[in-house]
């Protein structure tokens, strides 16, 4: 399986990846520290540092699972919580990413607080970013006590699927709206009943599996 990293940190995705037998194809991350880190660790693999200023298409078609924890500051409890006004709101970037490279898993990560941030508004556009470009989506809060650290530190996983023919005919792109306050789709029911109406994968709790041990 090759793996794509993106926001990769001091890279916790890729020590996953390579205790399963993954290969980690590239990383990118801004921090300067990190990046040390990472080519320490990961010199076979390519590195990139701003996302803003990346292009992946070289990579399209060629990454199995591409993992992701964008930047979690603008929703954190401990933050601002300025949300999309904030310049750290850069799940676009990571969607323009996916788009690029085309992956057939998506495992990204952020802060509990990306769910009730203004209503669930930013969490439902994530989820139908994903599945408006082919993918089937499942989410799970999970605290880090699950993998027997010493506090609770809930954390949101979205995990996407989407074969090669599901990606060809990918769904339509729509233009939202917002009614009451709540986004909605022009041909789709409100979030909340598509989010009751998605299947849940067995192959996605394997990838939670993997990730956390548990």
């Amino acid at each position: 399986m090759k793996v794509g990293s993106l926001f990769s940190g001091i890279g916790g995705f890729e020590i996953a990846a390579k205790m399963i037998g993954w290969n980690t194809v590239f990383c990118c991350e801004k921090n300067s520290f990190c990046n040390h880190i990472l080519k320490y660790y990961f010199n076979n693999s390519i590195f990139y540092e701003d996302i803003t200023k990346t292009n992946f298409t070289r990579h399209k078609g060629k990454i199995d699972v591409l993992v992701g924890g964008f930047p979690c500051q603008p929703y954190s409890l401990a933050g601002r919580r300025k949300g999309k006004e904030d310049n750290r709101h850069l799940w676009p970037e990571m969607l323009r990413a996916i788009r690029e490279i085309q992956p057939k898993w998506i495992v990204a990560e952020n802060v509990f607080g990306l769910i009730n941030w203004s209503k669930g508004l930013v969490f439902e556009e994530i989820c139908s970013d994903l599945e408006n470009e082919g993918y089937q989506v499942q989410t799970y809060v999970l605290p880090a006590c699950s993998v027997n650290a010493p506090h609770r530190r809930d954390r949101v996983w979205i995990i996407a699927y989407s074969d090669t023919q599901q990606r060809e005919r990918s769904i339509k792109r729509v233009q939202p709206i917002v009614k009451d306050g709540c986004r909605k789709d022009v041909d789709s029911n409100t979030y909340c009943k598509r989010l009751q109406r998605r299947k849940k994968l067995r192959v996605f709790e394997k990838i939670i599996f993997i990730v956390t041990g548990k």
